[in-house]
């Protein structure tokens, strides 16, 4: 099970196919039509390459994001098991056109399996860009499983929720990065429900995929020391990074900074400590994106306003 925050809504998703290991096979019955036979054993692979990396090279490139191989209940002659790698692919990626075919022969060669490429496009412009990627090749190859606001089923209400947290979530995100967010609204009440460290990594793996008009409407359902706990976590959180990397990307150095700043003053009003004017104005005028983050962290434990600055 992954158990550490994730700092990406990449990784945030990654991390639902490790809690839940027979999620894969389950979306390939349900969302696909592939009659697999009764399954158990469920392993994970990523490390099956290892032994090719510095064949390849670019040891970055080479690791998949989920590669799982699944038990037959009852063995067959014909086969041993089924595998099936998952890619979740945030951005159109020339070399991933070439990389997915690597992965997939490598790993069936490797466990002489049956093996199933799933991928989990990060926005409409990469679901058509994976949807294509077959009728590229010569001759045309069906190979390809994309998983997209098309064809992921909706979650419509809380029990339905609550009965299988991780494709939940999964369900959410996909059809909320499509601007579809009843959902999510959903989700992230059943993921307030959960007891164990789940709880905090799927409501930031939610709330990450939610505009931000829509993410302060969900935050309103949560008590107080909920929304301190949740606002603590930002900063080592999918949103925070998340912003960031869009930050230098577009190289909107004010648009970071005004990000870090709004979860400064959400803190201190969380922590119900003052904001007076010089305070306000000394920190929209602050322009070292690192300091506003040792602010923000001190923040979390002063007692008083003017001891963030010490």
């Amino acid at each position: 099970m992954c158990v550490t925050m994730p700092s990406t809504l990449h990784q945030g998703v990654v991390s639902l196919f490790c809690d839940d290991s027979a999620l894969a096979f389950d979306l390939l019955r349900s969302v696909f039509g592939i009659e697999l036979p009764e399954l158990t054993q469920y392993t994970d692979r990523k490390g099956e390459l290892d032994r090719y990396l510095p064949v390849v090279g670019d040891t970055g490139e080479i690791r998949m994001d989920v590669a799982l191989s699944a038990e037959l209940q009852r063995p067959e002659y014909r086969r041993a098991g089924i595998a099936v790698i998952v890619e979740v692919q945030k951005e159109i990626n020339s070399v991933k056109r070439w990389r997915l075919w690597v992965y997939w022969a490598l790993l069936a060669e490797r466990l002489r399996r049956n093996t199933a490429v799933l991928v989990v496009p990060l926005s409409k412009a990469v679901a058509r860009w994976s949807r294509g990627l077959g009728r590229l090749e010569i001759p045309i190859r069906e190979g390809l499983l994309v998983l997209d606001h098309e064809n992921m089923p909706r979650i419509s209400d809380l029990e339905e929720a609550r009965l299988r947290p991780a494709w939940t979530v999964l369900s959410a995100v996909i059809h909320a990065i499509n601007g579809d967010y009843e959902s999510a609204r959903i989700a992230f009440e059943m993921a307030l429900e959960l007891a164990d460290e789940r709880r905090w990594r799927y409501a930031a793996i939610i709330l990450s995929a939610v505009p931000k008009h829509e993410a302060d409407q969900m935050k309103e359902a949560m008590n107080m020391e909920e929304q301190h706990k949740l606002t603590e976590l930002e900063l080592n959180s999918i949103a925070y990074h998340d912003g960031l990397d869009r930050g230098k990307l577009e190289g909107k150095l004010e648009g970071k900074l005004e990000g870090l700043a709004e979860i400064l003053f959400t803190i201190l009003e969380l922590r119900e400590l003052p904001i007076d004017a010089a305070t306000e104005a000394r920190i929209r005028a602050c322009n070292n994106p690192d300091l506003l983050k040792r602010w923000a962290a001190r923040a979390t434990q002063v007692s008083e306003t003017a001891s963030i600055f010490d």
